[in-house]
């Protein structure tokens, strides 16, 4: 989840208590942009947290139960495609393949405005 403060969060209150209450089914990281710094120090946007989680994200990727929901601002898109092709690339995956693969799969699902 990606916003600029923590008081724009959606749904955070539903979101912490999913996790607490199915902590095997479900992961929410959130990266809040102004109140959070990347590891270069600058702001910490959606991307960030991808490259940060890559071996985490590419183990669930691997389980075909797993459903990958993004959502928000169109222009994240490029960031977030970025930072899934480099955690690919380390670990031999090519996004560029597999993106579409998931997709199919019904198990990549995108809502950007």
């Amino acid at each position: 989840m990606g916003a600029p403060t923590t008081a724009n969060l959606l749904y955070d209150d539903d979101f912490n208590r999913y996790e607490r209450e199915f902590p095997d089914n479900f992961r929410y990281t959130k990266a809040i942009s102004r109140e959070q710094q990347n590891a270069k120090g600058g702001r910490m946007y959606i991307q960030d947290r991808v490259s940060e989680h890559a071996d985490e994200i590419f183990a669930m990727i691997e389980n075909p139960k797993t459903h990958v929901y993004m959502c928000g601002l169109r222009g994240m898109e490029p960031g977030i495609d970025e930072a899934m092709t480099a955690a690919a690339a380390a670990k031999g995956l090519d996004w560029s393949e597999l993106r579409p693969a998931l997709k199919k799969a019904e198990r990549w699902h995108v809502e950007t405005y």
